[in-house]
């Protein structure tokens, strides 16, 4: 790797994060000026805020990277999104309750069962269908249970203001909200241009699978932003919005995505592809059972979420083992 790979990768990560982040900003900001409730404008146009960096980076892969791994690299991104919220967010979210049960004066998860479970069931059911069609022989949003109680001020405008220019962040004019919206979402798609170049030449240099390096890779760029609202709100003590927002991200990452890649790629997922597919199915099937057998008044022991979630730990495991003993992918 050469110092111009690092800082490619680094400003991939910062373009897609920040984006996120700011364009989802912007796009609640929108939901204010086009009259929206605030529970409209959080279940509709704030998911399309945090579902852009897991749909662009496929999207970008397969469409706009014209190589050989173009596919690969959009599959991989395709399938490690929700693997990782099924498996290691959620074990991050019952850990985070269990260090802090004190001051969280409890040791249970609250959950919405009902929800939770309903969502839980949608993927199992979509993403076991995309993980069959991948096996057969051939010839990439959550419902809000808690409004929030008020926006941030808009990034530009706060920007703008601490700048002495007469710009009100509370009250921000539409066309700066359009402005950061476009310019967030340019950022967002940058990103994912320069990680799937990165992707390509760090497995080529490496001689690492691409499809591996995507699949582990691109959910640190994509849901991390996911995973840290899920942690603060755990933290917090707002479980059932913690729940609910990996819970309706594993939904949506078992619809759009998902089609995105049966219909534009062979949908090939090799050996740790499936495997990875396999656990996310295996850990939110655990977690669907423990909220139908062990949820008592919409509570969840934490134990609940850990065991599903080391799956992430025995699949890291795995790919270090099968490198070291050189089994092809």
């Amino acid at each position: 790797m050469t110092p111009l790979d690092i800082a490619l990768i680094v400003l991939a990560f910062a373009l897609i994060l920040v984006g996120a982040e700011v364009f989802t900003n912007g796009i609640e900001w929108l939901g204010i000026k086009l009259n929206m409730s605030e529970g409209a404008t959080g279940s509709i146009l704030a998911a399309i805020g945090t579902a852009t960096p897991e749909t662009l980076i496929p999207i970008v892969a397969i469409l706009f990277t014209n190589t050989a791994d173009s596919d690969e690299i959009g599959v991989g991104a395709i399938l490690g999104a929700p693997f990782m919220l099924a498996t290691l967010v959620m074990l991050l979210i019952g850990a985070t309750a269990y260090v802090l049960r004190k001051r969280r004066a409890r040791d249970t998860l609250r959950v919405d069962a009902a929800h939770a479970t309903r969502d839980l069931s949608f993927f199992l059911v979509l993403y076991t269908v995309a993980l069959i069609l991948a096996l057969l022989p051939r010839e990439d949003v959550e419902e809000q249970t808690e409004e929030r109680e008020a926006f941030d001020a808009l990034t530009f405008a706060s920007l703008l203001h601490r700048r002495g220019l007469q710009v009100v962040p509370t009250s921000p004019p539409l066309w700066l909200v359009l402005t950061q919206t476009l310019v967030s979402f340019a950022a967002i798609l940058l990103g994912a241009k320069f990680f799937a170049t990165f992707v390509e030449d760090f497995s080529h240099a490496m001689n690492f699978n691409t499809l591996l390096v995507a699949l582990v890779l691109a959910p640190l760029a994509t849901e991390l932003p996911e995973a840290a609202n899920s942690l603060i709100w755990t933290k917090d003590g707002k479980d059932v919005i913690a729940l609910g927002n990996v819970a309706g991200a594993m939904v949506f990452q078992s619809t759009i995505p998902v089609t995105l890649g049966v219909l534009l790629t062979p949908w090939e997922l090799g050996r740790f592809g499936t495997i990875a597919a396999v656990f996310a199915i295996v850990s939110a099937l655990l977690i669907w059972i423990q909220l139908r057998l062990r949820a008592r008044d919409n509570a969840l022991p934490l134990s609940s979420l850990m065991l599903g979630g080391s799956l992430y730990v025995v699949f890291l495991a795995y790919v270090v083992w099968s490198v070291v003993a050189g089994l092809p992918a």
